[in-house]
């Protein structure tokens, strides 16, 4: 076999030229890829779930609907059109709720809350837990009789903060506990503070008479004649919109809340005083959620098949307690009409904020779910928080026993 000898100087120069040689084919290899790639996509659609969202969020919307008062039809379309907001959670699904949210948007015609029985019934009705399956047959429905009304609870237009407290008739003893402490009615420097209490009508139990008593002493409660059950809260915080809007239209702030919660009134008073800006009066403000999906574990109180909802849920404040301006409650009912009712009453009342191009305020100091044992009274130890949940009676009097005393002493 014939060999050639090539010195090795020959060789080294040989496979530096080869790898420049093959790197040069890769880069052009690239580049041309890319290019195709590039062109490719430039001639296909987009496909994406959710539409895109603007730069810049509305913050304020009232200044595109304050002017609108008095003006049925233009406010109504403008509130139609600015609920198309909601499409950003329409993900693409046949689920009931999707579905008839999209009828709604796509129809300025189309009203929800109508008490109308659905065209289409749920074809799986029959498989969800019956508190849903009553929600679906009467959750359309605003129109109740008020049973026990407060028409002069905010009298002469001087109320700085509305304290609306979600209870359950037989709450009796919750509802006394915050009636003797944070829930006093009074004024703090001039700013009053008002007290109701949002009752429906207990299911199986005839407490007429208890209710009407108790509201003989205390003159603090609204009741109406729906059954109140967890997945009617909803309802009840539409039915209070409804009452507010009339009874209560110069309240600057509302705080929404459970009969279970423990709140530093004069603290909540005080950090709204210090609000600027479009937060002065376009505010929704509390322990904030985001990015939440449903439950699909039938055995969870929150259940909601994917077949009644699709997608995730929009930012919502915690229903245990959140503070929202007055001046929105008149466009947060009217603004319902194109928002499907939903059962979890947070997460409609962050659809219904939504549909108005708000966002909810996070504050360190509303703590809506369980905080660590050890913190056993923490509203007077931490001074940043001013509302903490799931506290029984005892516990309420005791943190506002405590909260004296460390005034007090402070």
């Amino acid at each position: 076999m014939l060999e050639i000898s090539v010195p090795f100087h020959c060789k080294l120069k040989t496979m530096v030229r080869c790898r420049k040689f093959f790197v040069s084919i890769t880069a052009i290899l690239t580049l041309v890829g890319l290019k195709i790639y590039f062109d490719i996509m430039d001639e296909l659609p987009i496909f994406s779930e959710l539409p895109p969202t603007p730069s810049e969020p509305l913050r304020n919307p009232l200044l595109i609907l304050e002017p609108l008062q008095g003006q049925e039809d233009v406010s109504m379309d403008t509130l139609h059109d600015m609920a198309n907001k909601l499409r950003r959670l329409l993900v693409t699904s046949d689920s009931y709720w999707n579905t008839n949210e999209q009828h709604l948007l796509d129809s300025k015609d189309t009203r929800a809350w109508t008490c109308k029985t659905p065209k289409e019934p749920l074809k799986d009705l029959a498989t969800y837990p019956e508190p849903l399956q009553l929600f679906l047959q009467h959750g359309g429905c605003r129109e109740y009789h008020l049973i026990i009304d407060q028409p002069d609870k905010c009298s002469h237009n001087r109320t700085f903060l509305l304290l609306a407290i979600k209870s359950s008739p037989q709450n009796f003893a919750q509802r006394q506990a915050v009636r003797s402490s944070w829930g006093t009615e009074r004024s703090y420097g001039g700013l009053y503070v008002r007290l109701v209490f949002l009752l429906g009508v207990a299911p199986g139990q005839d407490l007429s008479s208890l209710i009407w008593y108790e509201n003989g002493q205390s003159h603090d409660l609204l009741q109406w004649d729906f059954l109140d059950t967890f997945f009617n809260l909803t309802l009840k915080d539409q039915l209070f919109l409804g009452w507010a809007r009339l009874r209560c239209p110069e309240a600057r702030y509302i705080l929404k809340g459970d009969d279970d919660v423990f709140v530093r009134t004069s603290e909540i008073v005080q950090e709204l005083t210090l609000l600027g800006g479009h937060q002065n009066q376009a505010l929704y403000m509390g322990h904030v959620v985001s990015s939440a999906k449903p439950f699909r574990d039938p055995r969870s109180k929150y259940y909601i098949p994917h077949s009644y909802y699709a997608g995730s849920y929009p930012p919502y404040a915690g229903g245990g307690g959140y503070v929202f301006s007055g001046a929105l409650t008149p466009w947060l009912y009217l603004v319902a009409h194109f928002v499907t009712p939903f059962p979890i009453d947070d997460v409609y009342t962050g659809m219904c904020f939504m549909a108005l191009g708000m966002k909810p305020t996070g504050h360190p100091g509303f703590r809506t779910f369980e905080i660590p044992v050890r913190q056993k009274y923490p509203c007077c130890s931490k001074k940043h928080l001013l509302l903490v949940h799931k506290k029984n009676p005892q516990e309420i009097l005791q943190m506002w026993n405590k909260l004296r005393d460390h005034v007090q002493h402070s």
